[in-house]
């Protein structure tokens, strides 16, 4: 017998924290009944159905890089019926979900599997793993402005950020608009918005372009690719806790 939870992250329909949402949302039915307890436990071959579709064991894994266009839910379901990240993974072999997320009106890049334990591990506070924004900005942002970024900012009214490197990328002088770059290792909700905020800079649009060693390259919006068997397992070894302050990018 198993939680409930760790059986849907095994069937790659979900993370556990995700997974845990759905049932106390009461969208999980176990052979038949719905269940909205955290602490239910079943057989790993019951019948589980998540939203009207059954779910199935798949002992082959999915990982994929997707840039995800503005105006996206980074969910797999919106009872409001919008666009969401799912809508572009139709075709592929299983059902995949998102790693972590992205606000609907932040472009850029997610990760997107049936492997619960990588997204786990990916999403796991204690790993750090960095992440790197470009922010369009009406206006010209100054050096003073882009260096309280590294210095770091409060947000959430007493929370206390830093960015790991923070630079000016472009001043358009035509548009008086700047392009500020920053690279974090923490995803509280709207945290680099609130941190844009906290320097007063007038933030257009957002968008993430690295994860970790991950770039955009050649992947257009609305576009994705499978990930190589070496970038996944990249990950699980890109991490140590005495060595990671040394390797953080300059």
């Amino acid at each position: 017998m198993e939680r409930l939870q760790k059986i849907l992250s095994a069937r790659g329909v979900t993370s556990r924290r995700n997974a845990e949402k759905l049932i106390i949302e009461g969208r999980v039915f176990v052979n038949g009944k719905r269940i909205t307890e955290l602490g239910f436990k079943t057989t790993t071959d019951a019948e589980i159905i998540v939203d009207g579709k059954i779910t199935e064991t798949s002992n082959e894994k999915f990982y994929y890089l997707f840039y995800k266009p503005r105006l996206v839910l980074t969910t797999m379901y919106d009872p409001k019926q919008r666009k969401t990240v799912a809508d572009y993974f139709k075709d592929v072999p299983t059902r995949v979900y998102p790693v972590g997320r992205l606000d609907y009106d932040v472009s850029g890049l997610i990760i997107m599997t049936n492997d619960g334990e990588f997204a786990n591990f990916v999403m796991h506070p204690r790993y750090e793993f960095f992440k790197t924004y470009q922010g369009l900005c009406e206006g010209k942002i100054s050096h003073k402005q882009v260096s309280e970024l590294v210095s770091g900012v409060t947000i959430d009214n007493d929370y206390f950020t830093k960015a790991i490197n923070a630079k000016l990328v472009n001043y358009n002088v035509e548009k008086n608009q700047s392009i500020v770059e920053m690279t974090i290792a923490e995803g509280k909700k709207h945290h680099v918005k609130q941190m844009f905020d906290a320097i007063n800079a007038d933030l257009k649009k957002l968008k993430r372009t690295k994860i970790e060693f991950l770039e955009i390259d050649d992947l257009r919006i609305g576009e994705f690719r499978e990930l190589k068997a070496h970038e996944v397992k990249k990950f699980y070894g890109i991490y140590n806790s005495t060595k990671r302050k040394e390797d953080r990018p300059k």
